[in-house]
């Protein structure tokens, strides 16, 4: 019993701690005078409002890591860390697959840039193409890389497997790629919030943000099918790194 629970909580709570660093990334990236500006928030301190951020991403972070700790293996969906933490057989993971999936992030992310190009401008959206300061490149690299994965693909694309296979009684490719569609307009839909602070959500600007992030997500989605967690995060990544780069010779 005691092993069994070990085989749960020791790669729970290492994902969680990895997760939570992108949490306290986001919590202290966040400008605490322009968010009172822009809507009507509780009056506390700013150190009690940047906890109050990250309360619903710390819930859907330990549903997600627990979703995929515990039925991404039941499922076939797999984490080179996950197993490895449980002493298993880990999948086997490649420097050069790793290089394909940043490859193929990176891509993703330049494709993005140029279809954003095209129509940011029309629409008063700032680019996704940019320059970061340090604290907005950290909340990418480990909110976006990590704690988003985690989220979408770990923890609600598991359980859309699961609870897929538990109605269908098989797993076919066509299960893991509605999960896989389902996982990537949410994690596009999530994108609105933050959009909404900036300008009125038009059609134009929903179908924008979310299309542009879902094309995004079906790449990261796939990658965790086919390849892993870890490669998904990689790709995640490197699509941040796409936009900053891609950003200036544009």
């Amino acid at each position: 019993m005691r092993a069994q629970a070990a085989r749960f909580f020791v790669p729970f709570f290492v994902w969680l701690f990895l997760g939570g660093l992108g949490l306290v990334a986001l919590s202290l990236g966040q400008d605490i005078d322009a968010l009172r500006e822009l809507s009507s928030l509780p009056d506390v301190s700013d150190q009690v409002l940047r906890a109050l951020i990250v309360v619903q991403p710390l819930l859907l972070l330990v549903a997600g890591v627990g979703a995929g700790v515990a039925l991404g293996e039941r499922v076939g969906l797999r984490s080179w860390v996950t197993a490895r933490l449980r002493g298993d057989l880990p999948p086997v993971m490649h420097v050069s697959s790793l290089a394909v999936a940043a490859l193929l992030g990176f891509g993703t992310g330049a494709v993005v840039v140029v279809l954003d190009r095209l129509v940011a401008p029309s629409i008063g959206v700032p680019s996704v193409g940019s320059l970061p300061d340090i604290g907005t490149a950290l909340i990418a690299i480990s909110y976006g890389g990590i704690t988003e994965e985690l989220m979408l693909r770990y923890g609600l694309m598991t359980l859309l497997v699961w609870v897929g296979a538990r109605v269908w009684t098989t797993r076919p490719p066509r299960l893991y790629f509605g999960a896989l569609l389902v996982s990537a307009f949410l994690f596009g839909a999530g994108h609105l919030p933050a959009m909404a602070a900036l300008i009125p959500l038009t059609p134009i600007v929903v179908l924008r943000t979310v299309g542009l992030n879902a094309l995004l997500g079906l790449a990261f989605g796939w990658l965790f099918w086919r390849r892993g967690l870890e490669h998904a995060m990689v790709a995640h990544v490197a699509t941040h790194l796409a936009f900053w780069s891609v950003a200036v010779p544009l």
